[in-house]
């Protein structure tokens, strides 16, 4: 029987803080706003990769090559566990991908709201009498046409 393991607003979290805080199309914990900033006011604003430190004060872009794997950390852990273990994974973007608040960009001239352009899921199978086999962790997530 597969059951939600997390609610689906926390689905970016499980991902490098999946693809960076902010494929927020799963993401309750997104920073919203309303109208997206003149391309000039865009262009201006300093870019960084995951991973790397956030400016001090003020917006910014996070940018995810193409060209770079994406880390994320999956853990299996709890007051259930004698031995708890996580894993490092490794996914490589098929485009680049910026990410602005709660809106993304493959160009960083083009940009669409999240929930527009991605969509998300969280599953978890967890062993049990009637799935006496492993669990299993899956995280999806699809670009929308």
């Amino acid at each position: 029987m597969s059951r939600p393991l997390l609610p689906r607003k926390w689905a970016s979290l499980a991902l490098p803080l999946l693809l960076a805080a902010s494929l927020a199309a799963c993401s309750g914990l997104q920073r919203t706003t309303g109208s997206l900033p003149d391309a000039a006011v865009l262009d201006a604003l300093p870019v960084i990769k995951l991973g790397q430190a956030k400016p001090a004060q003020g917006d910014y872009i996070v940018y995810l090559p193409a060209s770079e794997l994406v880390s994320a950390s999956a853990k299996v852990q709890g007051t259930l566990f004698e031995k708890t273990d996580s894993k490092e994974l490794q996914v490589k973007l098929k485009q680049d991908l910026y990410l602005y608040k709660n809106w993304v960009s493959t160009d960083k001239r083009q940009w669409v709201k999240d929930a527009d352009a991605i969509t998300g899921n969280v599953h978890v199978k967890l062993p049990g009498y009637d799935n006496p086999q492993a669990g299993e962790v899956l995280i999806e997530l699809n670009t929308k046409s």
